[in-house]
């Protein structure tokens, strides 16, 4: 009994699967849009296809029914155009709102199939408008899980019992005709699986991206730029060469503990405008609580030692404030050109290793 539920606990999700509203929406959007390009390829197409029986095979259109079936299809496209456009591009109704558009334009569309293709039945040709109509919705509307399972059956049975109820679907392979409904219906169910599972996929993207944009890129304490601002920097070190400096103040944690927090944002702020003085202002990173990064881009590594050793100078004349100690730290370089965001971390990696080996 379990697995008898669990399967049908399978199958009702299966076919009702939980979709967030705003990724809802999104599929909405992407039916209308579907559905005003179908409408509009079928609108061309029966136009073109009208035009020519007129000029060049005009007895064609005294059989009956040819002409009238044209023309209901020709008008049932182009109003489905006409509304789905106005849908996608003025109106200030939701997308939701016109979800049975794609619907019904379904059915109208698969019961035009049915009229054409019966028509060729009964003259001994093949039925090649009912399927081509339905494959063809099915590639470009969207239809959940339940609503495609009765429309895409429904239309196969209906327009199975029309034969039979004409000739007992004498020429029919019923077998071959299960085995077409029931494709037709699994690319159904597949597409619109995975389309919502595209969607959903791009929604936690941009959820994620909006969330890392909101994220602060400036130090409070020195003013400085932080690790996060690293991320939107990137493109400016890519295929360039730079020098990379990871510095770490000793003791740090220590000097908080006794002398205080005020005490130890003094200690960075003294540190940041050093970098920021002696280095670079717009490449110069508070990386964690007491590191920083800096990074000096397109110069010679004999110019950027001899720019260290200033700033080294200039560090050994900073000091605590209140016991008038100098501010100790560890530091070290690596250099090269990074080609990606991998190779970056790689230098700032390396920089940290040379750093440690110097405490």
């Amino acid at each position: 009994m379990a697995t008898i539920s669990k399967w049908w606990e399978r199958f009702k999700n299966y076919m009702n699967p939980y979709i967030h509203p705003s990724i809802k929406e999104g599929l909405y959007r992407m039916n209308l849009k579907s559905t005003r390009d179908i409408a509009f390829a079928f609108t061309i197409a029966e136009s073109l296809m009208l035009l020519y029986y007129i000029l060049f095979d005009g007895t064609i259109l005294h059989s009956g029914g040819v002409f009238p079936s044209s023309v209901y299809s020709i008008i049932v496209s182009a109003i489905t155009f006409v509304i789905s456009h106005h849908g996608l591009k003025s109106s200030k109704r939701p997308f939701k709102s016109y979800r049975f558009l794609c619907i019904t334009y379904f059915f109208l569309i698969i019961g035009f199939g049915m009229f054409v293709s019966f028509y060729h039945y009964v003259r001994g040709k093949q039925m090649f408008i009912f399927f081509a109509a339905i494959f063809c919705l099915v590639n470009f509307i969207l239809l959940p899980p339940c609503v495609s399972s009765i429309l895409i059956w429904g239309a196969y049975l209906v327009f199975y019992l029309i034969l039979y109820s004409y000739d007992g679907a004498k020429t029919i392979n019923l077998f071959n005709y299960c085995i077409f409904a029931i494709l037709t219906l699994v690319g159904s169910l597949n597409k619109y699986r995975m389309q919502a599972t595209e969607l959903e996929r791009i929604h936690r993207i941009e959820t994620m991206n909006d969330m890392l944009q909101n994220v602060p890129v400036h130090d409070n304490v020195t003013d400085m730029k932080n690790r996060y601002a690293l991320r939107d920097d990137f493109n400016s070190y890519q295929n360039h060469h730079i020098i990379v400096v990871m510095l770490d103040l000793d003791e740090f944690k220590k000097i908080i503990e006794e002398l205080g927090q005020d005490v130890s944002d003094s200690i960075l702020r003294q540190v940041g405008e050093c970098i920021k003085t002696n280095l670079t202002d717009s490449h110069s990173y508070r990386y964690g609580s007491d590191s920083f990064l800096i990074i000096l881009q397109d110069m010679e590594l004999s110019d950027a030692l001899q720019k260290l050793s200033i700033w080294e100078r200039n560090m050994a004349t900073l000091s605590i404030p209140e016991i008038n100690k100098p501010i100790h730290y560890t530091s070290g370089y690596s250099h090269g050109t990074p080609r990606d965001e991998d190779e970056l971390r790689m230098l700032i990696e390396a920089a940290d290793r040379k750093r440690r080996d110097f405490c």
